[in-house]
C-alpha cells in the first residue's frame, strides 16, 4: 500500500502570531474597509471588512478579536456605539478609531472611550500595519492597556 504525505510548510512565529485572532475593519465606506482589510490580508493577518456594526458585532461573537479598526461613523450605527458594544463582549479589545472628518472634538472623545489610535483617512496602511503587528505581538490585555492582575 502506497500512502502519500501532505507536506505542511511551518509558519513563523509571526504566522502563528497572525493567525490566532481576527481583525475587524468596520469602515461606511465599503470600498476602504475592503482596500484595508486586502492589505492587513496581504500582511498575512485575518481580517473582515465590512461596512456595518452589526456584522463588526457578529464576527467578534464568532472570532476572537485582536484588534477592531472603526470608523466614526457606520451605515447603521455610530462608531462610538460599536465601540461599546465590542467592549461589553471583550472589555480588552484594543480600538483604532479612523474619520475623514478630523476635528479635536471627535478625537477627544475618542480618547476618552479608550482607543489605542485615532487615524485621519485617507489611511496610511504602513502605520495602521505596524500598529496591528504590535498589538497582535503583546499580550491581549496589554495591547488594550488593561493592567494584569
Amino acid at each position: 500500500m502506497v500512502g502519500t504525505m501532505k507536506m505542511r510548510m511551518m509558519p513563523t512565529d509571526q504566522d502563528e502570531v497572525n493567525d490566532r485572532r481576527w481583525i475587524v475593519v468596520a469602515d461606511a465606506d465599503q470600498d476602504a474597509a475592503n482596500l484595508l482589510a486586502g492589505y492587513l490580508l496581504h500582511q498575512r493577518f485575518r481580517a473582515y471588512p465590512t461596512g456595518r456594526g452589526s456584522e463588526a458585532l457578529r464576527v467578534a461573537q464568532v472570532h476572537p478579536l485582536s484588534l477592531a479598526v472603526i470608523d466614526v461613523q457606520l451605515a447603521d450605527m455610530a462608531g462610538r456605539e460599536l465601540f461599546q458594544r465590542l467592549r461589553a463582549i471583550d472589555p480588552a479589545l484594543p480600538v483604532v478609531m479612523t474619520t475623514a472628518d478630523f476635528g479635536a472634538t471627535i478625537e477627544m472623545e475618542a480618547r476618552r472611550l479608550g482607543v489605542i489610535q485615532y487615524v485621519q483617512k485617507p489611511f496610511d496602511f504602513r502605520r495602521l500595519e505596524l500598529v496591528a503587528r504590535r498589538i497582535c505581538a503583546m499580550p491581549l490585555r496589554l495591547a488594550a492597556g488593561v493592567p494584569e492582575a
